[in-house]
Order: C-alpha cells, then sequence, then structure tokens
C-alpha cells in the first residue's frame, strides 16, 4: 500500500472534492481518483460514493474508519521522516519547564560532559506545552512537571522526583514574620500566578476548594518565573510555588503550608514512544535521573 494514498484520501475527507485535492499536491485529478481505488480494492470495500443529486463525494463508514487510521499513520510517518532528517545532526531536543530549571539545570550542566551538553538544545516552556511538543516531534526527551503522576498514553513517563509547594510572600509583608500558614487565612490576599500552561494553577485551585475561599487571582502570561517572582517580591502580591524555586531569593520568605492537602509538585522524564534514542541521549537520561534523586 502506498502511504501517498492515504494522504490523498485523508485529504479527500477533509474537502469532498477530488479536484481540490489535485490541486493542493500538484497531481492531476486522475492520479487521486486511481489512489482511492486502489485503497478499495486493498481494503475491499467502498470508501466514496458520489451524491449525484447534491453533486458531493460522501466518505462511507468504512471510509470513515479508514480515515480515522489514515491520520494516525499519516503524523507517525511524518515524525519518522523528521526524526531521521535529525540523526546526522546529533541533537538532542530536550524541553526543560522554566520552574524545573531554577531547581536543576545547574547541577545538570555539572553531571553532563561537555561532550554532550554542547549538542543539547533546550526548549523552555510551560509543562502543557512541553508536552504537546513531544507529541507532535518538536522535542524529543523532557522533564515535565503535573501535579500528580503521568499518565498519558503515547508518552513513556518515569517519575522522578517531587517537592512540595510554599506560599511566597515578600520579605516587606507582614506575612513573612509567619513560618507556616494555612490557606483559609489567605482569603483576602492578591495572588499572583502564571497563565494556564504552568501546573502551579490546578495546585492552587485545589488549595484554594479545600479552604473554602475565593481570593483575587491575578493572572499573568509571563514568559519566565522570574517575572512573577519579582512581583512578590515588591510585595504586589503573593504566589504559591515549588519551594526549592526561590531557595536563596534575595527580599522573598518562603512559608510553609500548614494544610494537610497532599498536593505535589511531581517531576518526570517524559519521551515521545516509538522513538528510538541514541547512545548519547541514553546516557543524558541517565544523568538525568541521577541529578533529580541527589536533590531530593
Amino acid at each position: 500500500m502506498n502511504t501517498r494514498d492515504l494522504q490523498y484520501f485523508q485529504a479527500l475527507v477533509k474537502y469532498k472534492n477530488y479536484t481540490r485535492v489535485a490541486k493542493e499536491f500538484g497531481v492531476s485529478q486522475p492520479t487521486v481518483t486511481q489512489a482511492i481505488k486502489r485503497l478499495e480494492k486493498e481494503f475491499d470495500a467502498q470508501l466514496v460514493y458520489t451524491d449525484r443529486a447534491h453533486r458531493q463525494n460522501m466518505i462511507t463508514r468504512s471510509g470513515q474508519l479508514l480515515a480515522a487510521s489514515a491520520k494516525t499513520i499519516n503524523e507517525q510517518i511524518s515524525l519518522a521522516h523528521h526524526s531521521i532528517d535529525l540523526v546526522q545532526e546529533r541533537q538532542i531536543r530536550f524541553g526543560l519547564p522554566p520552574i524545573i530549571g531554577k531547581l536543576l539545570v545547574a547541577k545538570i550542566a555539572k553531571k553532563v560532559p561537555g561532550s554532550i551538553m554542547r549538542r543539547v538544545r533546550i526548549c523552555e516552556a510551560g509543562s502543557q506545552e512541553l508536552l504537546s511538543k513531544l507529541l507532535k516531534g518538536e522535542i524529543d526527551v523532557a522533564m515535565l512537571g503535573s501535579v500528580a503522576p503521568l499518565d498519558e498514553e503515547k508518552v513513556y513517563v518515569q517519575l522522578l522526583t517531587k517537592r512540595p509547594y510554599s506560599i511566597m510572600v515578600s520579605a516587606k509583608s507582614p506575612l513573612a514574620q509567619r513560618k507556616k500558614i494555612s490557606f483559609k487565612e489567605l482569603a483576602n490576599q492578591h495572588f499572583i500566578t502564571y497563565d494556564k500552561q504552568y501546573v502551579h494553577v490546578a495546585a492552587m485551585r485545589s488549595y484554594f476548594a479545600y479552604a473554602h475561599i475565593k481570593p483575587t487571582v491575578a493572572v499573568y502570561k509571563v514568559p519566565d518565573i522570574s517575572w512573577v517572582k519579582e512581583l512578590v517580591r515588591e510585595n504586589v502580591g503573593i504566589a504559591l510555588m515549588v519551594r526549592d524555586a526561590a531557595k536563596n531569593e534575595t527580599g522573598i520568605v518562603p512559608l510553609e503550608i500548614d494544610d494537610p492537602l497532599p498536593e505535589w509538585f511531581y517531576i518526570s522524564l517524559a519521551i515521545r514512544n516509538g522513538y528510538v534514542l541514541s547512545d548519547e541521549e541514553q546516557h543524558f537520561v541517565k544523568l538525568l535521573s541521577q541529578v533529580a534523586k541527589e536533590d531530593e
């Protein structure tokens, strides 16, 4: 079976028009027609029929079933082409969220040999965006944060470690005199948070629900967590953050959360299913795991 035939068929399902499919691929209409006939012969089923009353090409149920599989097959073929094209470059395309980067990047740089580190191309974004990029083949390996252990069908996931959350307040705030605080005491506080690509948002909502509070929340689509820290430092508001992310930050005081709700920031290693790691990538991944466990 010709994989190009599946691409023609997928386009026909979308457009319901042979001429338009032919134009999109730069081929003749008979080329597309013959491709569909080959598929019908391969599967011994009618995939397309012509509704002459409405002058439309309609997709049969068999055709719809094939279309669902064709989409997956074509995506996997595209990923394979892209991955093979990159083999010669020997790049390690690595996704790293800003918060995890703050926690581990210096230790990663010390642990990983320079010969490997020079090949690492870091893509920095929130965990949800990195997961999307991983599935699309834009990166191959990622460290991801989550509010629960990850369970993704198309991704191999290894849980590395977990970290507690803290409330970050300015040293200028009266709250800075505290060591612990419960969320019920924060009902009148102004929270600063990140957009939905950061997993902290879900954790914060869980704490709000547990404490039955609805404080004011200012959402910033910031490019870096350091922006949120600066707003906290200037006493614009407070923030929920992984405790270690504000370690040794001048002007910011972390308060332990005195609530029994067991919310954690989970750090996992993720690799796209079907992706074959090179020897260098295998060594890199092994070292990432060591760094995360040493830092517990």
